[in-house]
């Protein structure tokens, strides 16, 4: 009788388990996220490469959003990402190359300096069309589709 209830129990666990992971939501695509008057930096950049640290360098082909220091001039994008901070007792930041994918280099990033902004929704991949225009994956963390248009993308995003 021990093992029938042994067994029984955990035969549930399994499912008790992915009951409980289904109820997690997944953090909102691009079109929602990039509504976020908070953030303070948005760039479409391209990673150079990575450090031995794994931060990546990067070039940014065009600034979206950027912050303003006390005289009131936009501030700088960076010219490193180093990825993002999960904050607890002690600061830890999770390097950037282990958060994207190989072959993906260009990105629509959220920066808070040169971190990203957040753990979810920060970095979004950017590629080029056949006709050359650019389109951005909108899914959660930018995993692909579906893919729209940078330039109606871009357009979500609060002015002051």
């Amino acid at each position: 009788m021990k093992n029938l209830k042994l067994f029984l129990l955990l035969g549930f666990l399994p499912s008790i388990a992915l009951g409980l992971q289904a109820r997690d939501e997944l953090p909102p695509g691009l079109e929602q996220a990039i509504r976020n008057p908070a953030i303070p930096m948005i760039v479409d950049a391209t990673i150079l490469k990575f450090t031995k640290e794994g931060h990546a360098e990067i070039k940014v082909n065009q600034v979206y959003k950027a912050p303003v220091d006390k005289n009131g001039a936009k501030v700088a994008p960076p010219t490193k990402v180093r990825g993002y901070a999960a904050v607890g007792k002690v600061v830890r930041v999770t390097p950037l190359s282990i958060i994207t994918n190989r072959g993906e280099t260009r990105f629509l990033f959220f920066l808070d300096g040169d971190l990203l902004y957040s753990t979810y929704n920060n970095r979004f991949q950017v590629r080029e069309t056949k006709d050359g225009s650019l389109e951005v994956g909108t899914g959660f963390n930018g995993g692909g589709g579906p893919w729209k248009p940078l330039e109606d993308i871009v357009k979500l995003i609060p002015r002051k």
